[in-house]
């Protein structure tokens, strides 16, 4: 009876909540985000953290494709969030701006941080893999 009531009283305030929309998107986009990152595999087979080097510095991330560290997928995880932030910002609110040099520059800005954070994965892509012939200027 306790639960009933309770369900009864809350539900015009959790009811909003849950049918949130930007909710439900921010939610699944951070679970996508961290299980395409690798966050399974590490839980699967108990990875490391980061490890050393060899030369008294930190490694992190793990040569081939067998292996990753705990942080590499942390790494990658926030490589994907900022890709992703960056084309939502471009694509849903840089044409809603009403300024057109604003817009000019939020496009010019949003396109940088695109390439930019691209050639960042790139770059932990030929870490990865060493014969990977391809990468972008920054990095």
């Amino acid at each position: 009876m306790a639960v009933v009531t309770a369900i009864a009283v809350l539900s015009p305030y959790l009811l909003p909540i849950i049918q949130n929309r930007n909710l439900w998107a921010a939610i699944s986009l951070i679970a996508i985000l961290l299980f395409t990152s690798g966050q399974m595999f590490n839980h699967i087979r108990k990875v490391p953290y980061v490890a050393g080097d060899g030369k008294g510095g930190i490694s992190y991330f793990a040569g081939g494709f067998q292996n990753q560290f705990g942080m590499e997928t942390q790494i990658v995880a926030a490589i994907y969030a900022v890709l992703s932030f960056a084309t939502i910002a471009l694509a849903l609110k840089v044409p809603r701006m009403e300024d057109v040099k604003g817009q000019q520059l939020a496009v010019l800005i949003w396109a940088t941080v695109l390439f930019a954070t691209y050639s960042f994965l790139l770059s932990v892509f030929k870490t990865k893999n060493g014969g990977y012939p391809f990468y972008l200027p920054p990095f």
